[in-house]
C-alpha cells in the first residue's frame, strides 16, 4: 500500500494528520490529549531552543558608541547567535532538539521506536549534557576578554534545563529508575561489543585457508573404503651354525 506525506491537517477532534494512505485515509496522526506534562515540557523546550540558537544574539564584543554606530552603518553586527558562537557544543545542541522532537512525536501519535536505551532516558541525558556546557561557556568560561552574554545565552540555559527536566519527568512516567538505566546501559554495550565480535570471527571464518576445509565425501553417499594394512614383513631367517673344522693331518 502506498503510503504518501500529506499537508498537516488539523480535525475538529484535536488531531492532526501526518501521513495518509493511497487512498486519502489517515495512517498516522498526532493528537494533543496524548502527550503527558513531561512531554509537554520537552516539547517546550526543544520549540524554545531551536528558536533561540538561531534567532537571539547569544554573544557579543563590547564596543563604545563611536565604533558601534560605524558598525551598524556598515551592516556589521557586534553580537552573533549561538549557531556561530558555539561551534564545540551547537551539534549537542541540535541533537538534543532532534531526540526532543522525535520523543514528542511518538508519545501523540502512539508509536514506539526499539532502541537499546528508552528514548526518555537519551532526552534526560542529552538535556542535563546540553545544559551543564551550556552554563560553563556562558557562566564560567568567555573566550575572549571583550566578550559579554547577551539575553538568548542565559534563555538557552532555561531551555535546556527544561528539555532535562522533562526527560527526567518522562522517565518517570514510563518507571524507569536509575537502576534501569545501568541496566539498559550495560545491555547496550554488551550487545554492542558481541556484534563486533561475531562480525570479526565471520570475517576470520570467511579468510581460512581452502586446504583446512573438510573433505568431500564420495559420490553416491556411500562411505570410503577403509585403508589397506600394511604388509607384514617375513619372518627372519635363524643363524647358521658354524661349521665344523677340519681334521687334522697328524691324525
Amino acid at each position: 500500500m502506498a503510503v504518501a506525506i500529506s499537508a498537516y491537517f488539523r480535525q475538529g477532534d484535536g488531531k492532526i494528520t501526518l501521513i495518509t494512505d493511497s487512498r486519502g485515509n489517515c495512517a498516522m496522526s498526532f493528537d494533543f490529549s496524548r502527550l503527558r506534562r513531561s512531554d509537554q515540557i520537552v516539547g517546550g523546550g526543544a520549540i524554545a531552543l531551536f528558536i533561540l540558537m538561531f534567532f537571539f544574539k547569544w554573544f557579543g564584543v563590547n564596543v563604545s558608541g563611536i565604533a558601534n554606530t560605524y558598525l551598524h552603518l556598515a551592516g556589521i553586527s557586534a553580537s552573533a547567535d549561538a549557531w556561530h558562537t558555539m561551534s564545540g557544543i551547537r551539534w549537542i545542541l541540535l541533537l538534543t532538539v532532534i531526540a526532543s522532537v522525535a520523543l514528542v512525536i511518538l508519545v501523540g501519535s502512539e508509536r514506539k521506536l526499539e532502541l537499546p536505551v528508552s528514548l526518555s532516558v537519551i532526552v534526560a541525558g542529552l538535556g542535563a549534557l546540553a545544559t551543564i556546557l551550556v552554563f560553563y561557556r556562558v557562566i564560567i568560561s568567555h573566550p575572549n576578554s571583550g566578550e559579554s552574554a547577551k539575553i538568548g545565552a542565559y534563555l538557552g540555559i532555561v531551555a535546556c534545563a527544561a528539555i532535562a527536566y522533562g526527560g527526567y519527568l518522562a522517565m518517570q512516567d514510563e518507571g524507569t529508575s536509575i537502576a534501569d538505566v545501568r541496566d539498559q546501559a550495560s545491555h547496550a554495550v554488551s550487545s554492542a561489543t558481541a556484534s563486533v565480535s561475531s562480525s570479526g570471527e565471520g570475517s576470520g571464518s570467511a579468510a581460512s585457508p581452502a586446504s583446512e576445509a573438510p573433505t568431500a565425501p564420495p559420490a553416491g553417499g556411500a562411505p570410503a573404503p577403509p585403508a589397506a594394512a600394511p604388509p607384514i614383513p617375513p619372518p627372519a631367517a635363524p643363524p647358521i651354525p658354524p661349521s665344523a673344522a677340519p681334521p687334522s693331518s697328524e691324525e
